[in-house]
This record gives C-alpha cells, structure tokens and sequence, in this order.
C-alpha cells in the first residue's frame, strides 16, 4: 500500500500538467502570444524609428497606437480565452512602449501563467 501511494504521488508530481501548476498545460499562451507580440513589436519599433528626433510626438503616437491597437487586434480576445494572463500581457506591452524593449522578457516569460 505504502508503494502504491508513493507512485500516485510520483505521478502526480512529476506530470508535465502537474495539478498544481499555474500554468496553462499546453503551449496555445505561447502560440498567441507570439501572434500579439510580433505584430506589436514591429509596429513599436517603426514609431519609435520614425519619431526618434520628437519625442512627445513619439510619446503620443505610441500612446494611440497601443490604445487602437487593443481595441482592435483580434488576437487579443484568443489570448484571453485560453486563460492566459492578462496581467503580463499588459505589463508586457506598457514595457515595450516605456522601454527600448531589452528588459520587457520577464513579462513575455510570465505570459502563460492562468490569472
């Protein structure tokens, strides 16, 4: 018996989809997450190149971009329903609009886990 129970609990613990994770179980948060980030980050950096020399023009067209971009990406709600957090993406995309971008990673690395 004693056996018995110490292989169920191997089990559960050393289970890729361990029961107590806060992790999503399959990689869909990676998946659309990259499908948010990409487009995200390239229309980031073309702003951010165009308006480089104004910088409270840069601050606005950001600020607006960022705002429509929300409103209107569509794989913003994909993201959402598949329980990823929303929180990190947020934070995640405040950073890339606040930052040169090289220390936004540990929100992109925090994005699977379940809010």
């Amino acid at each position: 018996m004693r056996n018995f129970v110490f292989i169920i609990l191997f089990m559960i613990f050393s289970s890729p989809s361990n029961l107590f994770s806060k992790e999503a179980s399959n990689h869909l948060c990676n998946l659309r997450g990259y499908e948010i980030i990409f487009p995200y980050e390239q229309a980031i950096s073309q702003i951010k190149n165009k308006f480089k020399n104004s910088p409270n023009i840069k601050h606005s067209e950001l600020e607006r971009f960022k705002s429509h971009f929300e409103q209107n990406f569509q794989g913003i709600p994909l993201y959402k329903e598949a329980g990823c957090s929303n929180a990190r993406l947020s934070e995640y995309l405040n950073c890339l609009i606040a930052t040169d971008g090289s220390d936004c990673r540990i929100y992109y690395t925090q994005m699977r886990i379940v809010d």
